[in-house]
């Protein structure tokens, strides 16, 4: 995850804990919020055919103030950022994305069992699911950003939230 996310943060926490333990609390709890929005509008915005992709997404707590939204499908980073000839990755995204450059997770086969599937349960014929394996193969897959796009969402709106308590701490210590 990159180092830097949210401009201007450091300033409003330093200006939170001007107010002690109350602000800490403060920072706690919108914290938490904000990784939770973040993981419930990454599972809105993931891809849907079984469920399984948006259902895997979690939120956890890695440290003080820390939290990671993470999926539990190996395919995930695959759907974030494409394969082959069509990866998109953002810039701040790239240390996230390289570790899974290179890294194949299955075997063939179960490639083409996935893709039988999908077609079964899409009105397609299970039989084309080599070919198409194949132009996945060739061609790449495209992005269909989930996680990213609801993280820049929710940072905006961690920093609006943290600004707004400050401003409730000030005039509730300025009175």
């Amino acid at each position: 995850m990159p180092k830097k996310v949210i401009k201007n943060i450091d300033k409003v926490i330093k200006e939170l804990q001007k107010f002690g333990a109350e602000a800490d609390v403060v920072v706690d709890q919108v914290t938490e919020a904000a990784s939770k929005d973040i993981m419930l509008d990454a599972r809105k915005l993931a891809p849907k055919d079984t469920g399984g992709l948006s259902g895997s997404i979690y939120q956890e707590e890695v440290s003080k103030n820390r939290y990671k939204i993470w999926s539990a499908k190996p395919y995930a980073a695959y759907m974030e950022f494409g394969t082959g000839s069509k990866v998109e990755v953002p810039k701040e995204m790239q240390d996230v994305a390289n570790e899974f450059r290179g890294r194949s997770k299955g075997s063939f086969e179960d490639g083409v069992q996935a893709i039988e599937d999908w077609l079964s349960r899409n009105g397609g014929d299970p039989k084309d699911a080599k070919f198409i394996l194949f132009r996945i193969l060739k061609r790449g897959l495209t992005p269909q950003p989930f996680l990213y796009p609801a993280f820049v969402k929710g940072r905006k709106t961690y920093l609006q939230d943290l600004k707004d308590e400050l401003k409730v701490l000030t005039e509730k210590y300025n009175k």
